[in-house]
Order: structure tokens, then C-alpha cells, then sequence
């Protein structure tokens, strides 16, 4: 009888416990202009040999080259308006994957931690407004004069 319980009890579990454990992919900005959108990274830059001046600053940039490696794949996973992902119509445009290369190199260091095996650097990449425009999907957004810098002929 208790056999009985638990084996119901386990059969009540087990899916539950699958279903609220399964992890989904990286989730694709549902954003239209992907204006607040941040993405986050963590470089790895392995020290290769002993720990010294010159060895932690080549883990800094090896861990900065991945950090920005890992941007520009997330960036290549956004979906664009006519539902297709970046990287598929970078795959198109030479031109593309430069401006994105670029524009991912325009990322924040938020903090690097030495390990015991190397270099730990945290990046953030905010898209902001234009980020379309800049990888030319779209046209830039003129920004708005402020009132005390437009042209007045009647100052002068």
C-alpha cells in the first residue's frame, strides 16, 4: 500500500520537477527598436605561465576579445522586424558584420576579477535608440534640438 503511494507520489513529481527545471533558450528582444534592450558578457582570458605584469595584461585582452565575442553572438540572435535574425542578413553584408564589430567594441567594462586560473572582465552593451541605424537597418532618429541652441537670426 505505502509502495503504491510513493510510486504515485514520484510519478506526480518527476514531471513537475522536469517541466520547472527545463531552461529555454536565449530569449530574442521583443522590443521593436531594441531600444532598451542590454546585453551582458563574461570574458575568460586564461594566464598562460606564471602570474606577472605582462602576462595578466595579455588575460585581460584575450578575456575582452571573448567578452565581445559573446556580445556579437548575441547580438547576431536578435530578430530583426521581418522576423530573421541578424546574423542572417549579416551573412548578406559584409559591411554589417564590420559595423557590428564595431559597435560591440563600444562596450562597458563593468569589472574585472583576477582567478586563480586568469582574467574575469563583465561587459554591458546597451542598443539605445539608434542601434538599427547603425548597422543599417534602419534610418538614424534626428535628435531633438534643445531650445536654447537652435538657430535664432533675431539674436544677432
Amino acid at each position: 500500500m505505502m509502495k503504491r503511494f510513493y510510486w504515485r507520489l514520484f510519478g506526480i513529481i518527476l514531471p513537475a520537477l522536469l517541466l520547472f527545471s527545463c531552461e529555454s533558450g536565449p530569449e530574442v528582444a521583443p522590443h521593436a527598436d531594441w531600444a532598451d534592450v542590454t546585453l551582458h558578457a563574461v570574458g575568460i582570458g586564461p594566464v598562460q605561465g606564471e602570474w606577472s605584469l605582462s602576462e595578466r595584461m595579455q588575460a585581460v585582452q584575450r578575456a575582452k576579445v571573448d567578452a565581445y565575442t559573446k556580445l556579437e553572438s548575441q547580438i547576431m540572435m536578435l530578430q530583426t522586424d521581418s522576423k530573421k535574425k541578424v546574423s542572417e542578413l549579416a551573412a548578406k553584408d559584409e559591411q554589417m558584420e564590420k559595423k557590428i564589430a564595431s559597435f560591440v567594441k563600444g562596450a562597458k567594462i563593468i569589472r574585472t576579477e583576477n582567478k586563480e586560473n586568469g582574467v574575469e572582465i563583465f561587459t554591458e552593451l546597451f542598443l539605445g535608440e539608434n542601434f538599427k541605424a547603425t548597422i543599417g537597418l534602419a534610418e538614424r532618429k534626428p535628435k531633438p534640438v534643445p531650445k536654447d541652441k537652435r538657430d535664432d537670426s533675431s539674436r544677432f
